[in-house]
């Protein structure tokens, strides 16, 4: 499959505002020049000779773009200074690196050691848990 489908004007060759009778004077041009196969041609024509497809084809291609003349005198401001500076700071001195040493790094992952038997630290007596933090049960008889 092409990356690029012509479109019918092309293939023909005849400008947007062709008639019905421009196309059909161009099938026989376009068959000569050999650039699209005879079955391209055809559909090309037709598909021109129908008011309503030809409106739909031209309502989706875009026009092509108009030639801008005095391109180099918009673009010269533009392009008289670099297109991307990168101000990049000095590096600095290698006493400044740091150096990390095996052993100082699995000293911070060491689990530590237990300070007490008791690892969790008491509770005081205010929060310590008693029946007044229940709330009321009715028992039944």
């Amino acid at each position: 499959m092409p990356l690029y489908e012509p479109s019918p004007y092309e293939v023909l060759g005849i400008p947007l505002t062709a008639g019905v009778r421009e196309i059909n004077l161009a099938v026989g041009p376009a068959v000569k020049k050999g650039r699209y196969s005879r079955q391209q041609i055809q559909e090309a024509a037709a598909l021109l000779r129908s008011p309503d497809r030809r409106l739909e084809l031209d309502v989706q291609q875009p026009l092509p773009p108009e030639p801008v003349t005095g391109v180099a005198e918009l673009l010269a401001p533009a392009l008289a200074e670099p297109l991307l500076v990168i101000d990049r700071p000095p590096l600095p001195p290698a006493e400044a690196f740091l150096v990390l040493r095996r052993a100082e790094l699995a000293a911070d992952f060491t689990e530590p050691q237990p300070a007490g038997v008791d690892p969790e630290p008491p509770v005081p007596a205010r929060f310590a848990a008693d029946l007044s933090v229940l709330p009321p049960i009715d028992l039944p008889d």
